[in-house]
């Protein structure tokens, strides 16, 4: 026993003086993924991205992907295809149904659907070949053609000011201005249980919440946009760093046959975390539309249970 916990600690020992000086050298020389986005081309005054290239390919491959899944009308008995396109937004359905509310449901999950699976490809397009490394040199420069786009912060600010601009919509079409108000400024004590003279007091702290509830709202496009950006940036930095840190094991004749274990791990981390993400991202805009859309939609069928004498 006392022979095998010295052999852990010596090769620990040893495993560590080989690991710091490559990673080290490994920080030296490799500079990590850029934060700006590479300008690959200009269309007049509009510069095209790396990102922007790899929006529209993953836009591309989506209406590809459900035109040949989908082929024709949908059956009865699905095929193949149309299973697993039904299985995943049956998937999203329950969770997303509860959230909203019925009566935001069938206007709001089609935005929310095509948010989910525009991300998910996204994050996962950064973990295929070639992205990031097919590219050209320019003025001795290289510049690759693809870079997820939700490694590049323009990318998720856009998405969410569409998604702010969305939750408005959809709030002011199930809810209505009144509804709106009343969940931000209304005052929610009940006036039967409390004095007039409270009840009207409360309009002030209402009032001064609901100020800062407003905020919060906006404060939505940058907390939505710096996780969903800092999340997949720093996946790309730690995939970039790994294969470079397991290109220098190469050269060390002990360890080289490890260069092609090492990144795996991280690998298969950054998979989860593109689902992940791709999910938070639509939850929580789900969260943002029920606080307004789903207010109330328990008690109203407790009341109509109770009106046909059914309540459980």
């Amino acid at each position: 026993m006392f022979a095998r916990n010295n052999f852990a600690r010596v090769a620990l020992v040893v495993l560590a003086a080989v690991c710091i000086p490559c990673i080290a050298q490994c920080s030296e020389h490799g500079e990590g993924v850029s934060a700006a986005a590479t300008v690959v081309f200009s269309i007049g005054q509009f510069p095209i991205t790396d990102s922007v290239i790899m929006s529209w390919a993953i836009s591309l491959l989506i209406i590809l992907a459900v035109k040949f899944s989908l082929r024709g009308e949908a059956q009865i008995i699905p095929p193949r295809g149309q299973a697993m396109i039904e299985s995943l937004v049956g998937g999203l359905r329950d969770i997303v149904e509860p959230v909203v509310g019925r009566k935001a449901f069938g206007i709001v999950f089609p935005c929310l659907l095509g948010y989910f699976f525009f991300i998910l490809l996204q994050n996962l397009g950064g973990l295929l070949p070639g992205v990031g490394s097919i590219g050209i040199y320019s003025g001795g420069e290289f510049k690759p053609f693809f870079r997820p786009a939700n490694a590049d912060l323009n990318a998720t600010l856009a998405l969410a000011v569409v998604a702010f601009f969305a939750w408005a919509y959809y709030c002011l079409r199930c809810a209505g201005v009144r509804g709106m108000y009343f969940e931000i400024f209304g005052n929610k004590a009940d006036k039967s249980e409390i004095s007039s003279f409270v009840y009207g007091a409360l309009f002030f702290v209402f009032l001064g919440v609901g100020l800062i509830e407003c905020i919060s709202i906006l404060c939505r496009i940058i907390s939505l946009s710096f996780r969903l950006f800092g999340n997949t940036f720093g996946g790309e930095n730690l995939l970039h760093n790994m294969y470079g840190f397991s290109s220098l094991l190469k050269n060390i004749p002990v360890v080289n046959y490890l260069s092609y274990l090492i990144p795996l791990p991280f690998y298969f981390l950054e998979f989860l975390v593109a689902i992940i993400q791709s999910f938070v991202f639509t939850l929580l805009l789900s969260v943002y539309i029920g606080l307004v859309c789903n207010h109330g939609d328990h008690e109203k069928e407790i009341l109509k249970k109770e009106e046909y004498g059914y309540n459980s």
